[in-house]
């Protein structure tokens, strides 16, 4: 719009130039704007003028001080437009343009554990053998807890037995009721105590092929383009969530 502003403006002025008369005595003239006479003639040439005694000095849009700011105008817009794109350029399309065919790590859980894609595979195999590490490490946890509480109850018997033998008034029978719930209670805390052990060695035997430089081979041999830390960053936060996805999915099927 400004350009054409400054376009009519110019052809107002050659018109002047081109023809004096115009913007001599007598009347109304029209050079690209409006213009009026008052005795000798005023003439608007794109702007406002001034004429005495049959001279006309008019200003038009063309004039120095004009241009020069609707120039500045025009290229004062420009930058405002400019860097107002690059700003809203969002930082995850950018991501994206990267990824290439690692976008394919957004699929949901089911084509994570039923692709038969080869470049999919070792990344496949990361996510599955990195939930199984999950599941595994959750299932230690709840071992130890287990195990936890039977001591917990077993220490519990132990300070009630003490309690039992020092007190003058406790019966045999009191205290021998009291010795057999040890008895039975203390092979529970064993078996519970194997069986955290045993939960945690399996949980640290899950956890290999789940490390930093196996997420780094998978990465690699499935893109297409170089894979450098903002798509690992990336690829590993998409990962965290299909690896939490099947975790669960493994919980619930070897769970009695």
């Amino acid at each position: 719009m400004t350009n054409r502003k400054t376009l009519f403006a110019a052809l107002a002025a050659l018109t002047l130039l081109a023809s004096p008369a115009l913007a001599g005595a007598g009347g109304n003239g029209h050079g690209g704007g409006n213009g009026s006479g008052h005795g000798g003639g005023n003439g608007n040439a794109g702007g406002n003028g001034k004429g005495n005694s049959g001279a006309s000095h008019g200003k038009s849009a063309s004039a120095p001080g004009r241009v020069g700011k609707v120039d500045a105008d025009a290229t004062t817009d420009t930058t405002v437009d400019t860097t107002t794109q690059v700003a809203a350029v969002p930082k995850e399309k950018n991501i994206h343009a990267k990824l290439g065919r690692l976008n394919s790590l957004q699929r949901n859980i089911n084509a994570y554990m039923n692709s038969k894609s080869k470049k999919f595979a070792a990344l496949q195999a990361f996510v599955t053998q990195s939930a199984k590490a999950k599941a595994a490490q959750a299932a230690a946890e709840t071992a130890a807890a287990t195990a936890a509480a039977a001591q917990a109850q077993l220490d519990k018997l132990n300070a009630q037995l003490t309690a039992l033998q020092a007190d003058p008034n406790a019966t045999a029978a009191q205290i021998q009721a009291v010795k057999d719930q040890i008895t039975a209670q203390q092979a529970v805390v064993d078996a519970d105590n194997a069986a955290a052990d045993q939960a945690e060695a399996a949980a640290a035997t899950a956890t290999v092929g789940t490390d930093q430089a196996s997420l780094d081979a998978a990465l690699t041999d499935m893109a297409n383009k170089p894979v450098d830390d903002d798509v690992t960053a990336w690829a590993e936060g998409v990962l965290a969530d299909k690896i939490d996805q099947m975790a669960t999915k493994i919980e619930a099927q070897t769970t009695p």
